[in-house]
């Protein structure tokens, strides 16, 4: 099911910005009985991005309303998207914006327990991300960085990592990237590249009561190959272990990763 600003099946303009221009912003949410998971992580990331857009405030209850109506059956993946709506031809943006609002339910996931899952198979994609800090932590709709790297994959990968244009390891391709060095988690910066995850935000916020220190750093390829442990975390996967492609063996069974509590805990999160 598909809503365009809350009709079944509704049109979408020719003209609209978030088509022409990638003038728009998304989130992708874990719905399960009608709920979106980590509403709240969701929510400020989402109210963020409108400041820095300079869209006008979205109407909550309604964009709940929408989730809940276009999320069958019990748990999918809802994509909700704001665009600036239509606007004149060039980039100026309408001094009165009307956004565009898309709510779309995904295929049922069939989800993987946390105690089943293996880990993902890793390469380094060679398509450079920009380095952006006006945009970097939003979840806009200008995603083409991303398209090209997917096409990148190699065959066997079920991931990517990232580097922005100066070299920096900065996320992988549909989520962040952790590394486990001891009792620290060590994740990339989001304020030049990257996406501001709303699980790499509760990681951060839940992260110290499982007994880890999280710290933002830019890890080169040296230090990412001698981690203890890989995971990639996103709202399809929670936080999911991962592994090079070059890695000689695989990692130790999920149960037994340190990490392991967490990632049942946020699996868990609503």
């Amino acid at each position: 099911m598909i809503l365009v600003n809350g009709e079944l099946e509704g049109r979408i303009a020719p003209l609209d910005r978030g088509l022409l221009l990638g003038d728009g912003l998304f989130e992708t949410l874990l719905v399960r009985a009608g709920r979106p998971q980590l509403w709240a992580y969701h929510r400020d990331r989402l109210w963020r991005g409108v400041q820095q857009l300079g869209f006008p405030e979205p109407d909550e209850p309604q964009i709940l309303e929408e989730v809940a109506r276009v999320a069958e059956p019990d748990t999918c993946l809802v994509r909700l998207t704001l665009t600036r709506g239509e606007g004149p031809r060039g980039y100026a943006p309408p001094e009165i914006a009307t956004p565009t609002r898309i709510v779309s339910a995904g295929p049922v996931i069939e989800e993987t327990p946390p105690h089943a899952r293996a880990s993902l198979i890793m390469g380094h994609s060679e398509i450079p991300v920009g380095v952006n800090p006006a945009l970097a932590g939003l979840k806009h709709t200008s995603r083409l960085e991303h398209v090209m790297a997917r096409r990148s994959w190699k065959p066997g990968w079920d991931e990517a990592i990232l580097h922005d244009a100066l070299g920096r390891v900065v996320s992988v391709t549909q989520g962040n990237l952790w590394l486990r060095e001891g009792r620290r988690l060590v994740t990339p910066p989001v304020e030049q590249a990257g996406i501001a995850g709303t699980r790499r935000a509760w990681i951060r916020d839940h992260a110290p009561r499982f007994g880890f220190e999280v710290v933002e750093a830019y890890p080169g390829p040296t230090r990412v190959g001698q981690a203890d442990s890989l995971y990639v975390s996103n709202a399809r996967l929670g936080l999911t272990p991962a592994r090079l492609v070059e890695a000689d063996k695989p990692g130790p069974a999920w149960q037994d990763d340190p990490v392991y509590p967490m990632g049942i805990a946020l699996h868990e999160a609503d």
